[in-house]
């Protein structure tokens, strides 16, 4: 029984192992078609930049003109790449091993060790490239901006920071862009002084705010104290002094503005009632002065400009003078206060004449009949009277001369 037992599984075992070795092939077969061999493209894996303190040591600042990200092609079996993506990667550049063309090699090795000796990984382009910078720093005296309306009647007169000064540092190209650093304060409502931290903004010609991770500044925040105080609306008086060339005078002072509101304690600001512009000039001119003065100058102690403008602009006009002779006749002059008993004989020399002199506009216009010339005769005695005073008629802006001499005889009848 047991030899025929034994006889049969014998006669079987060579076909049983056959059928193992088939269902093997089988299973490699599938196995080979399932999992087969397969080539993906993975992009965009973040580079890490590595020892960029090799680079600072340098005093030189660096971008990346190329190579902040790498592509990589993937080749391996299907079941471990066909689902890899960019966080599967880890791309790293050793910024210490610059090459004189300011390039860096790129390595990209997977995350996972499993993988990592299962796997074929190729860069696309395994260089990156770098833009190197001088380092500078440079320092601004911090300005303070506010925003939003103080109470009704106060204005924010003065500010104070602490530090004033903050110092830029970075890549020379974008620290030179550099020409405010502001602190931005909210003085909405307020009637009384501020004490706050501000942030640090940086910004450029064009107003607009810098950002950039390459640029740094000594602080962040800066203390920041605002005076906020009661104002008040008073005149601005212009005063010219000295006089201007021979044959010219001064036809008008034109200034803007004309009045501004101050700011101040109260105490500092009740007593003030104009703002006196005292200190402009035109000794010896001969042309228009325009000058632009800033109101600054003439506030007193712990008093302060509230609105926008500083500045006062002055026009001071001055014209040329001309003269003018006017001819003269004996009818021309009337004798006044006569009396009835006395005859009045009035002698003019030949050169007689009245000299006006004024403004164009205005000697133009002088005719005899306006001045009027005339001699009160009522305190005059009998006999001859040389040079007699003629009286003429002012008129404003000219000035007068008599050229030759008036004799008047007077005798009884």
């Amino acid at each position: 029984m047991k030899s025929k037992m034994r006889s049969k599984i014998l006669n079987d075992f060579w076909l049983k192992v056959l059928s193992v070795v088939l269902a093997f092939l089988l299973w490699l077969v599938v196995m080979n078609v399932s999992d087969s061999m397969i080539t993906i493209k993975v992009k965009g894996i973040p580079v890490q930049q590595l020892n960029g303190s090799a680079l600072e040591q340098l005093d030189k600042v660096y971008d990346v003109a190329k190579g902040d990200t790498v592509d990589v092609i993937v080749k391996g079996r299907r079941s471990l790449v066909e689902d890899l993506n960019a966080d599967d990667f880890i791309a790293t550049a050793d910024l210490s091993t610059m090459s004189i063309t300011n390039t860096v090699q790129i390595t990209v090795t997977p995350k996972s060790a499993a993988i990592r000796d299962e796997v074929n990984v190729t860069c696309v382009d395994n260089v990156m490239r770098l833009n190197l910078e001088e380092k500078v720093n440079l320092q601004y005296s911090v300005k303070v901006k506010t925003f939003g309306a103080v109470k009704n009647g106060y204005a924010v007169c003065a500010y104070q920071t602490s530090p004033n000064i903050i110092t830029v540092e970075g890549p020379k190209s974008a620290v030179g862009k550099v020409t405010e650093v502001v602190v931005k304060i909210d003085v909405s409502h307020h009637d009384s002084p501020m004490d706050l931290d501000g942030e640090v903004i940086l910004y450029d010609a064009y107003g607009d705010e810098i950002i950039n991770d390459k640029i740094s500044v000594s602080q962040n925040t800066v203390k920041v104290h605002l005076d906020i105080y009661p104002t008040k609306e008073v005149p601005v008086r212009v005063d010219i002094k000295g006089t201007p060339k021979d044959g010219y005078t001064m036809t008008d002072v034109m200034y803007q503005p004309q009045t501004v509101i101050i700011a101040g304690a109260t105490e500092n600001i009740e007593t003030v009632e104009e703002l006196v512009v005292d200190d402009i000039y035109i000794s010896g001119m001969d042309s228009d002065l325009e000058t632009t003065v800033s109101l600054k100058d003439y506030l007193p102690d712990n008093v302060f400009l509230a609105n926008a403008s500083e500045e006062v602009v002055i026009t001071v006009n001055l014209e040329e003078l001309v003269k003018k002779d006017i001819e003269v006749t004996i009818d021309d002059i009337n004798l006044l206060q006569k009396t009835t008993d006395r005859e009045y004989q009035l002698e003019l020399s030949d050169d007689f004449a009245i000299e006006v002199t004024g403004l164009d506009s205005v000697v133009e216009q002088v005719t005899i009949d306006k001045l009027s010339p005339k001699i009160f005769c009522k305190d005059m005695s009998v006999g001859s009277h040389n040079n007699v005073e003629i009286d003429l008629t002012e008129i404003e802006g000219l000035e007068y001369k008599i050229i030759g001499t008036a004799n008047l005889t007077i005798t009884s009848k």
